[in-house]
Parts: structure tokens; C-alpha cells; sequence
């Protein structure tokens, strides 16, 4: 898979850009963009989401899941959710869904030409509202981006958006599958994610949609049937595919984590030791899982910090090689879907072999940061992993979603699904917390409880979200 690399001037430029207003109204006003050069807004969308995710959401919700022993800002503790809510909520509405709406407004009005432009919109905006959903349950949805006809939009519950959701990409397909042979708009430039492969747009919009479906049988197991539908089409079936923001780690063009652990605490996450392993991941992979060495340093045994607290000497430190300033932003990985097909397997839902498919997915994410991820700083050999492989005892439910659980390193709403719809690992709140499990949900920020009369009122940060059993 090609990808661009991101430069300073280029992410410049587009900070310039101005935004759509949350309410669409554009004959009237005069700040909000009237069209949308797919070349020009695509990456903006694109850039912005992948600079707030890595930042508001990455470097202070990775320890809600556990990955991390603890983030700076967090809400791990509740009962109510840190200043971070208005930034990513304004993220995703302003930024993101703003400006994807004008896209696949223009799309769908220059006819055919244009349908991989508004399919890859639908995508994008589908993704967004699905996460939106997975962080506070309850969102604008049906009534959103349509500030004129409901000034104060109301909150779908959770299964009408995850529903919701899955028509937007089923809408999506449709567009990718009546893309025509001439004449197609070249969206190359701006598709700073697959440089306008439509195949691959179209696997991961089938990816998505399982991942959503997996979640929707959490509660209703009517969707098996969905489910079989979706393993029948293309979906990302390896690391060439997988989806990836790509940073090439200069001044201004690197990963936002990384940026954020240099510009506060030092050049190296090992020396300033900022961020250490969550214990669950940290006694996951102390069995000689070849990942603990790409993951964490700890040489001497010393452990994981305690949950809730931050390393120094007398605790393992997450390496610089995950916290490195030309980390790519990873959206979507092949061993999700495999090891979704093992458990589907073990479930009796498919009648696929759960054992060829949980191989598959192991082999697959020990290769991806082990050789195919980009800027490959630690490898590991094709022996290594196969016999790592070969070594394990046979597959079980428990062992697949412990591996879904570290297939999702390092992507916190992932990561945070998993472990919310699996229960697996088996995690309490920090000895610090004032609520009564891992965090939940975040609470709705203040700048829209107080304009939307609509807006649901909070409850603690400690109750199951719908999807949840």
C-alpha cells in the first residue's frame, strides 16, 4: 500500500482552512466553506482527526483500557470526565462531520464522477458517528449537521446509531460498486490514507461493519446472519491493507503522542520515563509473547506500575519504540477480523476452523510490529513467530479475546470496546478511583449540555453503556 508523507508545510496550509460550522448553514454564513475540493478537505479531515485522536483521546484514555499504567488529564478515575469531552466532541462534529458533510454534499450533486468521493466520505463519517456513539452512548445523530431544521438536535440511543452506522457504509459500497470505468474524479491527493483505492475503501467499509455487528450481537444475536453476510465479502485480509495514517517524524509531521511526551517531558519516553505498561498488558505478554521486548523495557523484571500511577527506576517503561515520532496512526488492522472469525468459529456462528483463524491472526499482528509496520525499529524473524505460534495450547474463547485485547494496542477506543464487550481481561478501577469499575463513558461536555436543552443528563461515568451485557 502507497501512502504520502505528511510535511510541515503541507499541515500548515491546511490549518488555515476554515471549518464548517456544526450547523451547516452556509447560505448565511459567511466563515463556513460553500464547497469542498474533496484534494483539499479530505486531508484536512483527515489530519485533524488523526492529530485530536492521537492527543485528546491517545496520550489520555490509553490507560482506561489498561494499556498504559496511567495517562496525564485522564478520566480513568470518575466520576465525571476530564475537559478533554469538549475537544473531542467539537473534533468530531466541527472538524471531522462538518466538513465531510459539505464533501458528500458536493459528491453526490457531480453525479457518478464522483462517487468515490462521497463513498469515502460516508466511510469517514460512518467511523466517526460509531465512535462518537462508543464514548458517550447517546449522540446527535439523525437530527445532527443540520443546524437550520434542528437548532437543538436530539440523541439517538445507541443501537438506532450503530444501525444507523451500518447504512451509511452499506451506502457507501453501493456508491464504491457504481464507481464508473471513465472519468472518475482523481482523488488521489487528497485520499491521504489509500491514494484512492477504492478496493481497499470498500474492505475496510466491510471491516467496519463487522467490528459494529460484533458489538450489536452483544446484545442481540439476531445479527448472526449479518454477520455471516459481511465474512462473504472483501474484507482487510493483511498488513498491506491495513489502514494507516502515516507520519514521517520531522519537526511538525510527527506523531502527536510523541510530540506531546518530547515538547513536556524530553526527547525519549525510555529516559523521561513518562508512560509505562498497564498491568493487564504488561502479565499478557510476560509468557514469551515476542512482543513484551517491541513493547516494554524491563530488563531487570521489575513489573508493570501499579495501575493508576506512573512509571520510575522501580517499574518497566513502555519503549520508544511505540512512542517514536514517526509511529503511523493505525485505524485498522487484518487480525481483528481473524481473530472476530475465530471467536464467530468457537461460537458456532460460522463453521470456519477457530484454530487456522486464531494462528492467522497471531502470525499477522506479530508481523505487523515485528516487520511490515512502517519504520520497523525492532524485527522479529519468521522462526520466532511461527514457533511462538506453534507453541500455544489449543485456542479457547478466553485466549481469543485476550488476543483481541493486545491486537488493539495502543488504539484506545478499540481497545476500550473489546474490553467492555468481552470483559476480558478481568480489570478493576485504579486504587485511586472513586468509581466502582473502569470507566464507562464520558460524560457530555458543558459548552453542549448547556446549548442543546436536548442533551440527556449525565450519569456517572461507571454505568454500562448499551452495548454492554
Amino acid at each position: 500500500m502507497k501512502y504520502i508523507t505528511l510535511s510541515i508545510l503541507f499541515l500548515a496550509g491546511l490549518m488555515v482552512l476554515p471549518s464548517c460550522d456544526k450547523a451547516l448553514d452556509i447560505n448565511t454564513d459567511p466563515l463556513a466553506a460553500s464547497s469542498a475540493d474533496p484534494n483539499v478537505i479530505l486531508p484536512f479531515v483527515i489530519v485533524q482527526y488523526s492529530n485530536r485522536f492521537e492527543t485528546e483521546l491517545g496520550t489520555r484514555i490509553m490507560d482506561v483500557p489498561q494499556h498504559f499504567s496511567a495517562c496525564f488529564n485522564s478520566p480513568r478515575t470518575g466520576p465525571t470526565t476530564s475537559f478533554l469531552t469538549g475537544n473531542t466532541w467539537g473534533m468530531y462534529y466541527e472538524q471531522v462531520l462538518g466538513n465531510l458533510a459539505l464533501v458528500e454534499q458536493d459528491a453526490l450533486a457531480a453525479g457518478e464522477s464522483r462517487n468515490n468521493v462521497a463513498a469515502i466520505a460516508k466511510i469517514l463519517k460512518a467511523k466517526s458517528f460509531f465512535e462518537l456513539s462508543c464514548i458517550w452512548d447517546r449522540i446527535p445523530f439523525s437530527e445532527a449537521l443540520d443546524g437550520v431544521s434542528f437548532p437543538a438536535p436530539d440523541f439517538d440511543e445507541q443501537q438506532s446509531v450503530f444501525r444507523g452506522c451500518l447504512s451509511i457504509l452499506d451506502e457507501a459500497i453501493d456508491l464504491i460498486d457504481k464507481v464508473p470505468a471513465e472519468g472518475v474524479f482523481d482523488v488521489s491527493s487528497g485520499d491521504v490514507l489509500f491514494r484512492g483505492n477504492m478496493d481497499n475503501w470498500r474492505r475496510w467499509a466491510n471491516s467496519l461493519k463487522l467490528r459494529i455487528l460484533m458489538l450489536l450481537r452483544n446484545k442481540d444475536t439476531s445479527v448472526d446472519s449479518e454477520i455471516q453476510a459481511v465474512l462473504s465479502q472483501p474484507l482487510i485480509e493483511n498488513n498491506a491493507q491495513a489502514v494507516m495514517l502515516r507520519y514521517a517524524g520531522g519537526g511538525g509531521s510527527g506523531n502527536a503522542f510523541y510530540t506531546i511526551v518530547e515538547a513536556f517531558f524530553g526527547p525519549s519516553n525510555e529516559s523521561a520515563q513518562v508512560h509505562g505498561p498497564g498491568e493487564p498488558l504488561y502479565d499478557l505478554l510476560d509468557d514469551g509473547d515476542p512482543r513484551f521486548d517491541l513493547f516494554i523495557l524491563d530488563p531487570d523484571g521489575l513489573g508493570a506500575p501499579e495501575n493508576g500511577f506512573f512509571p520510575d527506576d522501580n517499574t518497566a517503561v513502555l519503549k520508544d519504540n511505540i512512542i517514536r515520532p514517526d509511529l503511523p496512526h493505525i485505524m485498522f488492522l487484518p487480525s481483528e477480523i481473524s481473530f472476530y472469525r475465530a471467536e464467530l468459529a468457537l461460537l458456532g456462528v460460522t463453521n470456519e476452523d477457530a484454530q487456522e483463524w486464531f494462528d492467522r491472526g497471531l502470525t499477522q499482528i506479530l508481523e505487523f510490529w515485528g516487520q511490515d509496520i512502517p519504520g520497523v525499529q525492532i524485527t522479529l524473524d519468521d522462526a520466532t513467530i511461527s514457533g511462538y505460534v506453534s507453541g500455544l495450547p489449543a485456542v479457547t474463547l478466553q485466549m481469543v479475546h485476550e488476543q483481541l485485547y493486545l491486537e488493539s494496542f495502543i488504539r484506545p477506543v478499540v481497545a476500550w470496546n473489546t474490553v467492555r464487550r468481552t470483559k476480558v481481561p478481568d480489570m478493576s478501577p485504579p486504587s485511586n478511583a472513586v468509581i466502582t469499575t473502569i470507566l464507562k463513558r464520558f460524560n457530555y461536555p458543558p459548552d453542549e449540555v448547556s446549548s442543546n436543552p436536548n442533551t440527556p443528563a449525565n450519569v456517572n461515568t461507571d454505568v454500562p453503556q448499551w452495548f454492554e451485557n
